[in-house]
């Protein structure tokens, strides 16, 4: 899905650009686990609608911080 896609996008540039780890981002902000995160990362299942809104709020946040 093309959100999906879109935020796999900005949480690697965050992590390129202002070095927010995954962890941090998986566990604190959106409560799953870290391997969890990487095999969505990695294509493997896609966010539902909460987690995407969520992670779509939260990385708007760390860009302008």
């Amino acid at each position: 899905n093309g959100m999906n896609e879109f935020l796999r996008k900005e949480v690697k540039l965050l992590k390129a650009l202002q070095g927010v780890s995954y962890k941090e981002l998986a566990e604190e902000y959106l409560g799953i686990r870290q391997d969890s995160f990487y095999s969505w990362l990695h294509g493997y299942y896609d966010l539902g609608i909460e987690k995407q809104q969520l992670l779509l709020e939260i990385v708007n946040i760390l860009k302008e911080s």
